[in-house]
């Protein structure tokens, strides 16, 4: 029972403030990734533009600050990683890093085009 107790003290507890400010912060950078891919993805149309919500993440602000303070993470840290993401999204983008198929497309497959004798109706038969 001692080491029961023993790892529960080790271990973070249950914190509900914590958990609704980092849940703020999981929102906030997701909104940001959302809002880069469509700027790489469709380039000339926001190159002008400027967003809050990557504003928010990446450039320091005290409200940023804040939320992290309430969540008990480091804001530099927090933003450093945003940055890198945010960066490695732009430079992973042209390349070619989807995976090759290796088996047939499925309306290419025999199973499916083959010929109906004609006799049934029910999609079961075919």
């Amino acid at each position: 029972m001692a080491s029961y107790e023993k790892a529960l003290n080790e271990f973070d507890t249950f914190n509900p403030v914590r958990n609704l400010w980092r849940n703020v912060l999981i929102v906030a950078i997701s909104d940001a990734i959302k809002i880069k891919a469509n700027i790489i993805k469709f380039k000339e149309f926001y190159e002008k533009r400027r967003f809050h919500e990557i504003d928010y993440v990446t450039l320091p602000n005290s409200d940023f600050a804040k939320i992290c303070e309430y969540a008990e993470l480091d804001h530099n840290l927090v933003r450093k990683k945003i940055i890198i993401t945010l960066n490695n999204m732009k430079e992973n983008y042209d390349k070619d890093n989807m995976p090759s198929m290796p088996w047939k497309r499925l309306y290419q497959s025999k199973g499916i085009n083959r010929e109906s004798s004609g006799n049934h109706t029910a999609v079961s038969e075919l």
